[in-house]
């Protein structure tokens, strides 16, 4: 999901994989950016993530924190998104 080439329906699309890039929420295309700062189906996933991050950092940070200082908090956004795939 950091480095894009993930199972987003954006990116499976892309490779025409699937036929549509929308994500399931119906807001947008499915990015990584989508995921994690704006699908409203993982807000509860973010909002724990968001709250962990600003004890130390500012919001929105790096894809590389979210590895680094925050893997553990942002892999429980990264299971709820691949549960509902």
């Amino acid at each position: 999901m950091v480095t894009g080439h993930g199972k987003t329906n954006s990116y499976l699309h892309r490779f025409k994989i699937i036929e549509a890039p929308t994500c399931p929420c119906g807001t947008r295309d499915q990015d990584t950016d989508h995921l994690l700062f704006e699908c409203k189906l993982l807000n509860k996933e973010r909002n724990i993530l968001k709250e962990a991050i600003l004890k130390t950092n500012n919001w929105p940070t790096s894809k590389m924190d979210l590895l680094r200082k925050y893997f553990k908090v942002f892999s429980n956004l990264l299971t709820k998104y691949l549960s509902t795939k």
